[in-house]
């Protein structure tokens, strides 16, 4: 990667190490001809680990520098989207099968993929990403632990959550200064069928808006009082319980009590 300048603002740090890039195309089980997306392909070490098991490689690269060296690297057997994988239509690319995606991602965009990846979740058979360490933690961390968040509820409600190992910072040019660590995404197919998703989600945000206080505080954020106190009176909801302590079960039964009792 001498040739190149990393561009701070892409987020860029390559990765140099071809164990660990092979480690994480294994994780991806990819089968002879399965397609597979790469985002953020790079200097294209993990985009040839990827190849070796003859898959159907998107890569999604937004830097100009970098289009040159991976066409003549990869030609044919990589298919080099020109874009910024945010900005590019995902129903309209993928098809009626599945795809995994598989890639060391730019770290400032993992907020963003993660909703975009949930939209089209239905199309997605496995996700192996490498992220920044504490964001690893907080997407699989457990009720009443201090990495448990509103991320952890996202993240967990559509995908089976997998810590699979910790990268440090020497394996990159430039090192980044936080640690790495990969995580293995697969979509649920026992997802909850929510009435009114975006009620949902903004309950769970407004409960987990001061983890300190109670159940009974936060949610004024989101009903009034005499809901509160209709909530207390006709169910079993504990409202002096902090919703840090609540598992996706139990925010999904609160949802629907708060509902029904306003």
């Amino acid at each position: 990667m001498s040739n190149f300048k990393h561009k701070k603002e892409l987020g860029q740090h390559f990765l140099k190490d071809k164990n660990i890039a092979a480690k994480i195309a294994g994780l991806g089980e990819i089968k002879k001809g399965e397609d597979v997306w790469e985002i953020g392909p790079g200097n294209g070490i993990l985009t040839r680990e990827i190849l070796a098991y003859n898959a159907k490689l998107t890569g999604f690269e937004i830097d100009k520098a970098l289009w040159e060296r991976l066409e003549s690297e990869f030609g044919e057997k990589l298919e080099l989207v020109k874009k910024d994988v945010l900005h590019v239509d995902w129903e309209r690319r993928l098809g009626a099968g599945k795809v995994k995606i598989i890639a060391n991602i730019p770290y400032q965009i993992t907020s963003p993929l993660l909703m975009k990846m949930i939209g089209v979740r239905e199309h997605l058979s496995k996700i192996v990403i490498m992220i920044q360490k504490e964001v690893a933690e907080r997407m699989r961390a457990e009720p009443g632990t201090k990495e448990y968040s509103f991320l952890s509820i996202k993240a967990q409600f559509y995908f089976k959550v997998k810590y699979e190992f910790s990268v440090k910072p020497h394996v990159f040019i430039p090192p980044p200064n936080v640690q790495s660590a990969v995580i293995s995404l697969i979509p649920r197919d026992d997802v909850y069928e929510l009435e009114d998703s975006d009620y949902f989600w903004r309950l769970v945000d407004s409960t987990l808006r001061s983890r300190r206080k109670t159940l009974r505080n936060n949610l004024k954020y989101i009903i009034s009082k005499e809901q509160i106190a209709a909530l207390e009176e006709h169910t079993e909801i504990n409202l002096t319980r902090r919703a840090e302590t609540f598992s996706i079960p139990e925010f999904i039964d609160l949802y629907e009590k708060v509902r029904r009792e306003t």
